[in-house]
C-alpha cells in the first residue's frame, strides 16, 4: 500500500474500556479524511471495574493488537501518531507495569488522559458542531458525555461553559458494579434508578432561571440508540425526542441481556452497556424540561487528530479552555460570595507582573492560566471559615473539577491560594515533600506573582486601577497612581517583597503617584 497523494497522514490509537480504536487520516484540501479505521473489543473495563487490575493475559493481546497497528502505520506511511489511553488504564492499579511494558514491547508511549481532558477535549468538538446552531435555538444547555466509566457533566449559559464536573459512573462501571444484583429481581432498574439518583441526583448543578433549554448528550452508545428510534443524523447531530429514550427504556428495563440481544439483532455485551446507557440518558432527562436531547456524533479522536493535522487548532483549543475555564471560575467564585472587584483586580495585577517576568520566569501560557484561575478563586474559603480561610480555600480548590484542569494544576492553583503575606511555601514542609520537585519550582514562582499582586488590594477597595510594571536590571518597579490611603498596601507589599526576591533574585519596589494636580 503506498502513502496516499496529499498532506501529511496521522494516526490516533485510543485505549478504551472495551474497545481498541485505531484511525489514520489524511489532511486534503483543508479537511481531514479518514483513511482506515480499525478497532478491536477488549475488556480491559471489565476486568478493571471489578478487579482492580489488567491481566497479563489482556496485557499480551493488547501489546499484539498495537503491533498490527504499528505495521498498518508503517504501510500508509503514517507522519506521526498519538496513543491515549482513557478510564480503564486510569484506574487500574498496575497501571505503571501496562505502561512500561508497551513501552518496552511495542515502543509506544501512551498519553493517560486524565476525566477532564478527556471530557474538555469532547466539549469542544460538541461546542465547534452546535456553533451552527441558532443561539437563541440552544440557549442553556446541560451538557454530558456518558463514557464506559465515567460521565461528564457541564453547564452551558449559551455563551460559555459556567460548570464541569465529572462523575465516576458510565455505562460499563455501572453494569459491572449492578449486574449482580439484575437476576435477584424482576424491578433490577428500580436499583438502578435508586443508584443513580443517589449519585447524579446529588450534585447541584448551577440551575438558570426558568430551568435549561437544552440536553446534550453524547456517548459510545448515542448511535445505536438513535438506529433503534429511526433516527438519521442530520448537521452532524441526532435529534431525539425525550418520550423515545423514555418508551425504549422502558420496554428493555425489565429484559435481560440475552432477550435485549434477540430482540435488537446486538452483541450481549452491547446489550448490557445500552441498558446501562439508557437508564443513564433517563436520569439526566430529569434536569431538563426540553421535550427533546440533541445528541451530537462526536469523538476524542476527532479533536485529538485535528490538532496534529491542524496546527492552529492547538492554539484555538488552548484559548477554547482558557476561556470556558475562567467562566468557570467567576461563576463557582459567585458560588462562594467572594468580591469580584477585589478578584479581577488581583487577576490583571498579577498578569501584568507574570508578563513582564517572562524573561525570568520561564513558565508557559498554561502557567499564566492557572495564576489567574487562583487569583479569581482565592477568596472562596472566607465562605467555610474565616478564621482558617486560607486553608479552607486550598482544600476547596484542591479537590474540586475545572474545566480543562488537571489534578495536579488544580493542587497548584490551590497552593497559589494558600499563602498570603504572612505566609510561604516551606520546601521542608511534610505537604511539601511529596510535590516533584518541577511542580514545587512552578508553585513557588506563582506564589511570589500571588503575593504581591494580593498585597495591592488588600483592603479590598481597588485604590490602584491600574498599575505599571517595569523590569530595571534587578529591580522590579511597580507604579500605580492613587489620591487614597495606600498605607496597608504598602506594608503588605513589604510583606511579601522578600520571598519575591528569594525566588527571582529581584527586588520589587512599589511607587504610588498622588493623582491631585
Amino acid at each position: 500500500m503506498n502513502k496516499k497523494k496529499g498532506g501529511k497522514i496521522a494516526a490516533v490509537i485510543d485505549i478504551g474500556s472495551n474497545l481498541l480504536k485505531m484511525r489514520i487520516c489524511q489532511l486534503r484540501k483543508g479537511e481531514i479524511v479518514t483513511l482506515d479505521r480499525l478497532q478491536y473489543p477488549l475488556n480491559l473495563g471489565h476486568e478493571v471495574f471489578t478487579g482492580g487490575k489488567i491481566s497479563f493475559e489482556s496485557l499480551r493481546e493488547l501489546s499484539s493488537i498495537l503491533h498490527g497497528y504499528s505495521d498498518i502505520m508503517a504501510e500508509y506511511g503514517v507522519d506521526q501518531y498519538k496513543v491515549v489511553a482513557t478510564t480503564a488504564l486510569r484506574e487500574a492499579k498496575n497501571r505503571a507495569y501496562v505502561l512500561d511494558q508497551l513501552k518496552i514491547q511495542n515502543d509506544m508511549t501512551v498519553e493517560v488522559l486524565e476525566d477532564s481532558q478527556e471530557k474538555t477535549l469532547i466539549y469542544s468538538e460538541i461546542l465547534a458542531g452546535l456553533q451552527t446552531m441558532a443561539p437563541q435555538k440552544m440557549g442553556n444547555a446541560l451538557i454530558s458525555y456518558i463514557g464506559a466509566g465515567t460521565i461528564g457533566l457541564s453547564v452551558f449559559d449559551g455563551q460559555n461553559m459556567v460548570f464541569s464536573q465529572n462523575v465516576p459512573m458510565g455505562a460499563l462501571k455501572l453494569h459491572d458494579m449492578l449486574g449482580s444484583i439484575q437476576e435477584e429481581t424482576d424491578s433490577f432498574y428500580v436499583v438502578v434508578k435508586e443508584y443513580l439518583d443517589s449519585i447524579i441526583g446529588r450534585i447541584r448543578l448551577p440551575q438558570p432561571e426558568g430551568g435549561f433549554e437544552s440536553l446534550v448528550l453524547t456517548g459510545n452508545e448515542i448511535e445505536l440508540i438513535a438506529k433503534i428510534c429511526g433516527i438519521e443524523p442530520e448537521n452532524g447531530r441526532y435529534i431525539i425526542k425525550a418520550k423515545q429514550i423514555k418508551s425504549l427504556f422502558k420496554e428493555i428495563r425489565s429484559l435481560s441481556k440475552e432477550k435485549i440481544s434477540d430482540r435488537f439483532g446486538i452483541e450481549e455485551e452491547v446489550a448490557e452497556l445500552l441498558y446501562s446507557a439508557l437508564a443513564i440518558y433517563v436520569r439526566l432527562m430529569q434536569f431538563v424540561k426540553a421535550d427533546h436531547i440533541i445528541a451530537p456524533k462526536v469523538d476524542l479522536w476527532f479533536a485529538l487528530m485535528k490538532q496534529m493535522l491542524i496546527p492552529k487548532s492547538a492554539n484555538e483549543y488552548a484559548e477554547h479552555v482558557r476561556v470556558n475555564a475562567l467562566s468557570c471560575a467567576r461563576a463557582m467564585a459567585r458560588v462562594y460570595n467572594v468580591n469580584e472587584h477585589h478578584t479581577e483586580n488581583i487577576r490583571k495585577f498579577a498578569c501584568k507582573i507574570f508578563d513582564k517576568m517572562k524573561g525570568m520566569h520561564g513558565l508557559d501560557r498554561r502557567k499564566r492560566l492557572l495564576l489567574e484561575l487562583a487569583s479569581i478563586m482565592h477568596d472562596c474559603g472566607h465562605y467555610v471559615n474565616a478564621k482558617e480561610h486560607l486553608s479552607s480555600s486550598f482544600d476547596l480548590l484542591k479537590n474540586i473539577d475545572l474545566y480543562g484542569m488537571t489534578a495536579e494544576e488544580m493542587l497548584i492553583i490551590a497552593y497559589i491560594a494558600r499563602y498570603n503575606e504572612y505566609d510561604v511555601p516551606n520546601y521542608d514542609g511534610l505537604e511539601f515533600i511529596r510535590i516533584r520537585e518541577p511542580i514545587r519550582l512552578v508553585i513557588s514562582k506563582l506564589v511570589a506573582i500571588f503575593r504581591l499582586a494580593n498585597a495591592l488590594d488588600k483592603a479590598h477597595k481597588q485604590k490602584l486601577d491600574d498599575i505599571k510594571v517595569r523590569l530595571d536590571k534587578n529591580r522590579l518597579l511597580i507604579t500605580g497612581e492613587s489620591n487614597e490611603n495606600l498605607y496597608l498596601e504598602k506594608w503588605a507589599f513589604e510583606q511579601t517583597a522578600p520571598f519575591f526576591k528569594e525566588v527571582f533574585g529581584i527586588n520589587p519596589e512599589l511607587t504610588i503617584k498622588s493623582t491631585m494636580i
